[in-house]
Parts: C-alpha cells; sequence; structure tokens
C-alpha cells in the first residue's frame, strides 16, 4: 500500500482535505515569514496576505498525490491582510481533471477562509500529475 491517490481515482468535486486545514497566524508565524522575505520586522497586528499562501504547501499534500507531480501554474487573490492571532481554514476542490500530450492533469481550486467564514485568499492550482503507483 503505497497511501497515493491514483489519477483515475480523482474525481471533479472531491474537496481535499475532508476537513479544512487550520492554522494560526502566531507572531512566531508572522516573523520567520518576514525573516524569510527579506522584510522589516512586523509592526502592530496586521500580517503580509501572502502568509496565507504558505500553507498551499500542506494543502497539496493533503491530495496524496504520487511523486513526480509538476506544479505547472497558479493564481492567487488576496481580499485583506491578515490579523496576528487569527486561526484560518484552507481547504481545495479538484474542479478539473483531463490528459494532454499523455499526461494526467488536476485543476483545483482553494479558499482561505477566516473563523467567521469571511474569504481571505483564494486560487486556482494546476498540476501535472505524478506516476500512479
Amino acid at each position: 500500500m503505497t497511501g497515493f491517490a491514483r489519477f483515475d481515482e480523482l474525481a471533479v468535486g472531491d474537496n481535499f482535505p475532508g476537513q479544512p486545514l487550520n492554522f494560526v497566524v502566531s507572531p512566531e508565524r508572522v516573523a520567520k515569514f518576514l525573516g524569510a522575505i527579506g522584510a522589516d520586522p512586523m509592526v502592530g497586528t496586521n500580517a503580509p496576505s501572502m502568509l496565507a499562501a504558505v500553507y498551499l504547501v500542506d494543502l497539496l499534500k493533503s491530495r496524496n498525490s504520487p511523486p513526480g507531480g509538476i506544479h505547472a501554474k497558479q493564481g492567487l487573490r488576496f481580499f485583506r491582510s491578515l490579523r496576528v492571532g487569527e486561526v484560518l481554514s484552507v481547504q481545495g476542490k479538484i474542479i478539473e481533471t483531463y490528459e494532454r500530450r499523455g499526461r494526467p492533469y488536476v485543476v483545483s481550486d482553494f479558499e482561505t477562509r477566516d473563523a467567521d467564514g469571511g474569504l481571505v485568499a483564494s486560487g486556482r492550482i494546476t498540476s501535472i500529475w505524478g506516476k500512479d503507483p
């Protein structure tokens, strides 16, 4: 048992993961993010919107795609700055699967929401699926 999902098991409309991933916009995470991009230390209670995109890696891992996949394209939208201390949730949905030149593609949308359900960020990611196990 590999634990990896097969391309033919994916279906348009599938959510991943089954329950949204949650994360806290903690002062430590904000400081690490700002340090990684070489930005000045944070002042105040707002955090960069782009921090919401850092957790897309964990979201994509939750699809259980096999090794060898390629992140082909992405588009992101940010709707507001983040607040230090708030809890965000992120979930994806498969919106299209297709084959081109013998390679399987998966197109997924994602949404990141605050605790009240407000949309913080959204986007679309196109991936070339790895070789089925």
